[in-house]
């Protein structure tokens, strides 16, 4: 697979993770609780996934190729992109921490989840939309062959760090979350 089909392939996991979390915020604004398990499996592909595997191979190996390519003319954009990253492990974060007062029925914990699922939501849905539609046409377009090949070696190094299973595991993750909410 293409370095930026695989991408393209995680963003359409991490859509479903962010419908999960949207349907979680309605959930809750309805008055009924997603389990804690929900938002435990929620953090937990967030880390391994979305910020270790993910927007590792997009910073690190994708996006710093391109502003070289690009002689800092693109600077700023990737690096509201890699703000906009750690503006979502944030969110997150709030939402891990408030997870014990969330589960003894806390209204301001809870309150504080469903404020942070929102933001997390309207961001990340933002973002994947720019990353899609801006900068992997524009690699598209500046990468040449040998470019496209030295960045798919480095996904599959990536790959093999996180686990060679690391789409199925956490595709399982969020079929489980997605489980979660249909049954509550």
């Amino acid at each position: 697979m293409e370095p930026l089909d695989m991408l393209r392939n995680e963003h359409g996991l991490i859509r479903q993770y962010v419908d999960h979390l949207a349907d979680a915020a309605d959930k809750i604004k309805n008055e009924q609780r997603p389990p804690r398990e929900f938002f435990e499996k929620a953090t937990q592909f967030s880390k391994e996934f979305a910020d270790q595997y993910h927007h590792v191979k997009e910073e690190y190996m994708m996006f710093v190729r391109l502003a070289m390519k690009k002689g800092g003319e693109m600077d700023g954009e990737i690096e509201s992109l890699r703000h906009q990253h750690e503006m979502g492990k944030n969110y997150i974060s709030t939402i891990r921490g408030c997870l014990d007062a969330y589960a003894e029925g806390d209204p301001a914990r809870t309150t504080d989840i469903v404020e942070s699922l929102g933001s997390y939501v309207a961001m990340e849905r933002q973002h994947i939309h720019t990353e899609d539609h801006v900068f992997f046409p524009l690699v598209a377009e500046e990468f040449t062959d040998t470019d496209m090949d030295q960045v798919r070696v480095e996904f599959d190094k990536a790959r093999q760090k996180a686990g060679a299973d690391v789409f199925e595991r956490n595709h399982k993750l969020v079929t489980e979350m997605g489980s979660m909410l249909q049954h509550m």
